[in-house]
């Protein structure tokens, strides 16, 4: 008797597209189903974003343009900009490539493209699945996010020491190596209003909501300070604290055990006026807190990983259950009454899940920003 596709279908693991499939050589690699779907995944991004951001436009932005721009904007004013302040354009583009990156591959892995090949080809299919429903993605993001983060706040050392302003957060401002000093936006609040609605970012000129981007660019610091530290124009005054720069050699050399030295905190340091042998417990006390740290360091893209892995494959492994239900039900009339419930409880999960491949993407980019603030901003 011919194999028909919707015997296949039936006869089929439902837990099946959870697992990793090889589908072909590439010399010692073996490709899985997972691996092709990141590919595809990251295609697709480079792909669309180029042909929908490839300039500027004047005009309000519509369709899927519109759409992304709207999650873009979301992300970095209210989710990147309270956690890394002044740094915030710095890490925009890696933040926005992570966050895509997971969605799609959440999204794709929604789309039953193994099933859909089986109905037309009658043969058994692996292609399709989840990209990050596998370790593999998953912990790779994760050890791309670990490296980020702790490069990210050594060459944050380096830069302070090029710039004489290492150990120096007053007023929260930005100094450049050319001894130029812009206050940061906190230092002109009164410029924006925060209602019980409205992100923090909005301005008080509501116009300037229709030209977001050039609203929330970091250059929108206040003028130039004189070298004395006077802002010129308003009477602020704030007499310079920023010292002379070090040698970009010698600072890339002391920052990373400069960046360790302030990895944990120094509870007993000495102030002025105190005596120097507070040093004692509070190197004693650092150096057990730096061990828990450094425990922290590794433990987080470990949750990282188990975290969006875990999720991602839950939905797909409920479904499996439900599904396995209706044939180990005995006779027709019960396959139907099990079969029917089931089906409506399916569909409802799958909109779950699209939620929670959404959910999922902010979750990991959300930690991974505040990871990358803790390590460049603490002062924040």
């Amino acid at each position: 008797m011919p194999v028909t596709a919707l015997s296949l279908l039936a006869a089929s693991d439902p837990l099946d597209h959870v697992l990793r499939h090889d589908l072909f050589q590439l010399g010692p690699i073996a490709v899985s189903n997972q691996m092709v779907m990141a590919v595809v995944a990251a295609v697709l991004m480079l792909g669309m974003f180029p042909v929908l951001f490839n300039r500027a436009h004047s005009d309000p932005p519509s369709g899927a343009r519109n759409f992304f721009e709207s999650i873009m904007e979301f992300l970095r004013v209210e989710v990147f900009r309270p956690a890394l302040k002044e740094h915030t354009d710095r890490f925009v583009p890696f933040l926005w490539t992570l966050f895509f990156f997971i969605l799609f591959s959440n999204l794709l892995g929604q789309i039953p493209v193994g099933e859909i090949i089986t109905l037309f080809t009658r043969k058994p299919s692996h292609w399709g699945g989840t990209a990050t429903g596998t370790l593999t993605t998953t912990g790779t993001l994760a050890i791309c996010a670990f490296l980020f983060i702790h490069f990210s706040g050594i060459l944050q050392v380096a830069r302070s020491l090029i710039h004489g302003t290492y150990g120096h957060h007053g007023h929260h401002e930005e100094h450049s190596a050319d001894g130029v000093k812009r206050g940061h936006e906190a230092a002109h609040d009164l410029e924006h209003v925060r209602g019980e609605a409205l992100a923090a970012d909005v301005p008080a000129d509501f116009t300037a909501v229709g030209h977001p981007t050039k609203h929330y660019e970091d250059d929108e610091h206040v003028g130039p300070h004189s070298h004395d530290g006077i802002r010129q124009g308003d009477g602020y005054v704030d007499h310079g604290h920023h010292g002379r720069g070090m040698n970009p050699v010698a600072a890339s050399v002391l920052a990373v055990p400069l960046y360790f030295w302030n990895f944990a905190p120094h509870p007993f340091k000495p102030g002025p006026g105190q005596s120097v042998f507070m040093w004692v417990p509070d190197v004693a006390m650092w150096a057990f807190l730096l061990l828990l740290e450094l425990i922290g360091a590794v433990i987080k893209p470990f949750a990282l990983t188990i975290r969006l892995f875990a999720n991602m494959i839950a939905g797909h492994i409920v479904l499996g259950a439900l599904v396995l239900l209706i044939p180990v039900t005995a006779g027709i009339a019960a396959q139907i009454g099990v079969g029917a419930p089931v089906t409506i409880l399916s569909l409802l999960i799958r909109v779950l899940e699209l939620f929670v491949s959404f959910l999922q993407a902010y979750i990991f980019t959300f930690l991974t920003t505040l990871f990358i603030a803790s390590a460049v901003a603490p002062e924040h």
